[in-house]
């Protein structure tokens, strides 16, 4: 007999609830579970071996099964990860010890999607497999069939030595299945920044508070990169300043959070990739609301634009100078010279913001300290001259800062570098001796407290 796949949820390739029970709940948990187990083998091999020993589950799933199956799972695992589960007017806001079995589905969801997703075959094995078989479906019209996942109906494509899951997610194309992406993204991070800004967020625990937000902001970031119609489409979408602000936010919320690392570092990519489309660049001189950010986020300045945001967020993360942040500095640097040619009537505060950045990374010892400071330093360079050659008329205030600093520009004209590798040996010096003070310090306490009250008395 033959099998019939079913969609858990309403979404994509669903447009009907098909309701589910609480045993229906568990037992999805359990399957996932065991997927995930599955799967797991490489956490166990060596790095060094990952990329040229196959992962035979992932390789059966991904590139071997059945598609019909492999469409139901696709739609399942994100319908099920973005699912709406408000009840009335409840807050957003969780502050229970235990995961609620809804919350696990969804998690469990989104990380087999996305396990499912990143798997990639490994080359030897790549060029010694056939092409698939043509996707399933027989061509007709787009809008004819609600229930049929868009990337079904794009035919005449073989998928070769390709991971299918990541072939199908290229394929959506539907405006409607855009906008659920969109919207449910856009609630799962909206609903967590209200959450957090509530007065009960300092007095309630939630186990999952960091967790949905990265998940989501890990979505995104796959479906950017893989689809480009839905690059077009969140560029163009009116909600699209609100997402930039609000994952801004996020950067700024987590970035003294070695935790949230790799968060900070899937939206640095989100908005350097977002930054490269000039339509994207040119809506971020729109004024910016401060009201939706708490208090210590806030800008001095009454009206800014969200590039002034921006610029601010990218000041306040290279000045943490955060170890654990370095791999995300480049695309910060390179979102802000992504849209310097487009800047224009740039605050007083965000000038003199880049133009200390600029004294900073242009100092003679911090350009010999590491070999990717240099690159650094061409990046904010370029935000200058771009400034100077296409927006001097519209950016006074920068202007003047420049002029104010000039020293900061003229003294890489007279570089040395023996002068530099003396300042960065005394830097070095003075830091060695600081932390050798600060131990010293340390174990005198130690040997202090640990003293018998006897001595101390006779003494």
């Amino acid at each position: 007999s033959a099998v019939r796949y079913t969609i858990w949820e309403n979404g994509i390739g669903q447009t009907s609830s098909l309701g589910s029970s609480k045993e229906h709940v568990a037992n999805r948990v359990e399957v996932l579970r065991l997927l995930l187990v599955m799967c797991s083998r490489t956490m166990y091999i060596p790095a060094a071996r990952s990329t040229t020993l196959p992962n035979r589950a992932l390789h059966a799933i991904a590139y071997n099964s059945n598609k019909r199956m492999i469409l139901c799972l696709l739609c399942s695992l994100i319908n099920t990860s973005l699912r709406d589960r408000a009840q009335g007017w409840a807050i957003p806001y969780r502050g229970t010890a235990a995961m609620d079995p809804n919350d696990e589905l969804s998690l469990l969801s989104m990380q087999t999607l996305f396990i499912l997703l990143d798997y990639q075959m490994p080359a030897s094995k790549a060029t010694s497999s056939g092409e698939s078989d043509d996707v399933a479906g027989s061509p007709h019209d787009p809008e004819s069939d609600a229930n049929t996942p868009s990337m079904v109906l794009v035919t005449g494509t073989s998928t070769g030595s390709q991971n299918l899951f990541r072939v199908f997610i290229a394929k959506l194309h539907r405006t409607q299945e855009f906008d659920y992406l969109f919207t449910n993204i856009m609630r799962l991070l909206d609903e967590t920044m209200r959450a957090n800004l509530s007065i009960l967020a300092s007095v309630t625990k939630n186990p999952t508070k960091h967790v949905m937000p990265q998940e989501a902001a890990i979505l995104l970031w796959v479906l950017l990169e893989n689809n480009s119609p839905f690059k077009d489409y969140l560029v163009d979408h009116n909600s699209s300043l609100k997402l930039f602000s609000v994952l801004l936010y996020f950067m700024l919320n987590g970035y003294s959070d070695p935790a949230q690392a790799g968060m900070v570092r899937t939206i640095s990519h989100i908005l350097h990739y977002l930054s490269e489309d000039s339509r994207f660049a040119t809506r971020l001189m729109q004024p910016f609301d401060q009201s939706i950010l708490p208090s210590t986020m806030r800008i001095v300045d009454a009206s800014i634009t969200h590039a002034d945001f921006m610029i601010n967020t990218v000041f306040t993360l290279l000045s943490a100078s955060r170890p654990y942040l370095v791999p995300v500095y480049s695309n910060l640097l390179l979102l802000v010279r992504n849209v310097s040619p487009y800047l224009t009537q740039i605050s007083q505060t965000t000038a003199d913001k880049l133009v200390s950045l600029f004294d900073i990374i242009s100092s003679p010892a911090f350009i010999i300290s590491e070999p990717y400071h240099v690159r650094w330093l061409i990046y904010l360079i370029e935000v200058f001259d771009y400034v100077v050659h296409y927006r001097a008329v519209d950016n006074p205030r920068l202007m003047y800062s420049m002029v104010k600093a000039r020293s900061y520009f003229t003294r890489l004209r007279s570089f040395d570098i023996d002068k530099a590798k003396a300042e960065l040996a005394l830097i070095r010096e003075k830091k060695s001796k600081s932390e050798a003070n600060r131990t010293i310090g340390r174990s005198q306490a130690r040997s202090s407290s640990s003293q018998p009250a006897g001595d101390s008395a006779q003494n």
